[in-house]
C-alpha cells in the first residue's frame, strides 16, 4: 500500500467473548465437543421463544410499515412509548431519544464523534465494546477507574474522582448498572456520588442500563433519570435483554439535559448527523418493541426467566463455594456470573492435560508464539481439557485474572456439569 492503512489506536481493537470463538473452533475441528459459555445469547443456549411474542412479530410483518424507512431518531410512535414508561419528560422529550442499530452501534458513535483529545472514563471491568472503542478514538490505552471486587463490585469513589479532578481530558464518565460482567447493582449512594463528581468537574454521563430490567431485587435498581439533577447525560438501553432477541441488534439512547450546556448539545446533534448518514436504524423491532413489553404474558415470562437466572446463580456458587482457586462475585441480576482465581494463594499453574495429542500440538504453538495473560491461557487450557469457553476476566479490561460465563443454560444437567468441569479445571491448573 502507497499508505499505512492501520490508523493509530486500531491495535486496541478487541472483543474477547467472540475472538476466543476462533480458538475454540480450532480445538472442536481437532475433535473437542464444545460448551458455549462465552456469549449472552439466550436463544443459542436453548431458551425457546414462546408463541405469542412470535405471534406479535409475525402481525407486524404484515404491516406494510415495517418495510419503510422509518425517521432517523426513530419511529416516533415508539419513541413516545419510551418517555412514557422508559424515560422521564422532565428532563427528556422524544427529540432527545434517538435509535440505532444495537448499543453497538450507539457505543461506537459516542466515542468516534469525540475528539480525539477527549476521554470518557469507564469502569474496570467493563463491556469491552466501551472500552475498545475509547481506545480506537483516542488512540491509545482505555482509561478507567476499579470496582472494587471484594466489595460486592462497588465504584471505586476515591480513585475515580482524583483521576478526574487530575486529567483535564477526562470529559464523560461511564457507569454500566447493573454492571457487565460482573451482574452487580450499583448502590444510590454510589450512583450520585457519580453525578456529583461530573457536575462538579464539568463532565457528561454515560449509564450503559441495557440490564435494567433483569434484576432479581428490582428496588435495588436507581436509574440515571432519578439522579440525574441539571447533569449533561446520556443513557444507554435496548431491546435485547429483556426480550431475548439480540438478532434484533435494536438499542437507543435517552438525551438528558442537553439544553443546559450549548457544547453538549452541539455534540449530541453530531451523533444525529452520523445517524442520518445511515438514513436510519432497522424499523421491524422498534414497531414491535412496544407491542412486546405490553402483551399480557410479558411480565410473567420475565419473571420466570429471572427465578432461572438466579437459581442458575446459586446453584454455580454452591459449586464453586468449596473451590480455594475460584471466587464468585454474587450478581444481583443479569444473566452472566463472574469469578477471580486467587492469584496470592496459588501463584503457579500449569497445562491441562488435552483430549488428544492434536489439540495439545495446537495449543502448545499458539501459547508459544502469544504471551497470554494467565485467566487467558486458563480458558484455552480448559476448551482443551474439558470443552468449555468462557472468557477470560482480563478480556473485560480488568487487572484480575477470572473468567465469565452466562446463567442462561436450559438443560440444567449440563448447567451443573458444565460448573463442576470449571471447577475441576481451575483445581488443576492452580494445583489447588
Amino acid at each position: 500500500m502507497r499508505q499505512n492503512l492501520i490508523k493509530k489506536g486500531d491495535e486496541h481493537l478487541r472483543y474477547e467473548i467472540r475472538e476466543i470463538v476462533e480458538i475454540a473452533n480450532e480445538i472442536v475441528k481437532r475433535g473437542v465437543p464444545m460448551i458455549w459459555e462465552n456469549i449472552g445469547d439466550p436463544v443459542a443456549k436453548g431458551e425457546s421463544l414462546p408463541t405469542w411474542m412470535k405471534a406479535v412479530v409475525e402481525h407486524a410483518v404484515r404491516e406494510d410499515r415495517t418495510y419503510a424507512y422509518t425517521a432517523t431518531k426513530g419511529d416516533l410512535e415508539t419513541r413516545r412509548f419510551i418517555l412514557e414508561h422508559y424515560s422521564d419528560p422532565r428532563i427528556c422529550t422524544t427529540e432527545d431519544i434517538i435509535f440505532f442499530n444495537g448499543l453497538g452501534d450507539a457505543i461506537n458513535k459516542i466515542f468516534a464523534n469525540l475528539p480525539a483529545t477527549a476521554r470518557v472514563i469507564g469502569p474496570n471491568p467493563t463491556y469491552p465494546s466501551h472500552a475498545t472503542a475509547e481506545a480506537m478514538h483516542h488512540g491509545g490505552h482505555h482509561i478507567t477507574y476499579p470496582l472494587k471486587l471484594d466489595d460486592g463490585g462497588r465504584i471505586d469513589l476515591d480513585i475515580l474522582e482524583r483521576t478526574v479532578a487530575g486529567d483535564d481530558q477526562i470529559v464523560g464518565i461511564l457507569v454500566i448498572n447493573p454492571n457487565n460482567p460482573l451482574g452487580v447493582v450499583h448502590p444510590r449512594e454510589d450512583l450520585e456520588a457519580v453525578v456529583r463528581i461530573a457536575r462538579e468537574h464539568q463532565c457528561f454521563l454515560v449509564f450503559d442500563e441495557i440490564y435494567q430490567h433483569l434484576v432479581f431485587d428490582p428496588s435495588k435498581i436507581v436509574r440515571l433519570a432519578e439522579i440525574v439533577g441539571d447533569v449533561p447525560s446520556i443513557s444507554m438501553k435496548g431491546v435485547s435483554k429483556e426480550i431475548p432477541w439480540p438478532g434484533s441488534r435494536c438499542g437507543w439512547i435517552e438525551v438528558y439535559n442537553a439544553q443546559h450546556d450549548a457544547n453538549f448539545l452541539d455534540y449530541i446533534n453530531t451523533i444525529v448527523v452520523s445517524k442520518m448518514l445511515e438514513v436510519c436504524s432497522t424499523t421491524l423491532p422498534q414497531i414491535v418493541f412496544p407491542k412486546l413489553v405490553t402483551h399480557p404474558e410479558f411480565r410473567g415470562f420475565l419473571q420466570r426467566r429471572l427465578d432461572k437466572y438466579r437459581r442458575r446463580a446459586d446453584q454455580a456458587i454452591e459449586i464453586f463455594g468449596p473451590c480455594e482457586v475460584i471466587h464468585p462475585v454474587p450478581p444481583d441480576g443479569v444473566f452472566y456470573l463472574t469469578a477471580t482465581f486467587d492469584s496470592a494463594r496459588f501463584p503457579n499453574h500449569q497445562s491441562l492435560p488435552s483430549q488428544n495429542q492434536e489439540v495439545r500440538a495446537f495449543l502448545d504453538a499458539l501459547e508459544a508464539k502469544n504471551t497470554l495473560r494467565r485467566d487467558k491461557l486458563f480458558a484455552y487450557e480448559l476448551m482443551g481439557s474439558e470443552g468449555v469457553c468462557v472468557v477470560p476476566l482480563s478480556g473485560f479490561a480488568s487487572p484480575h485474572d477470572g473468567f465469565r460465563m452466562t446463567l442462561l443454560e436450559e438443560d440444567e444437567a449440563l448447567y451443573l456439569d458444565t460448573c463442576r468441569r470449571i471447577r475441576r479445571g481451575a483445581e488443576a491448573f492452580f494445583r489447588a
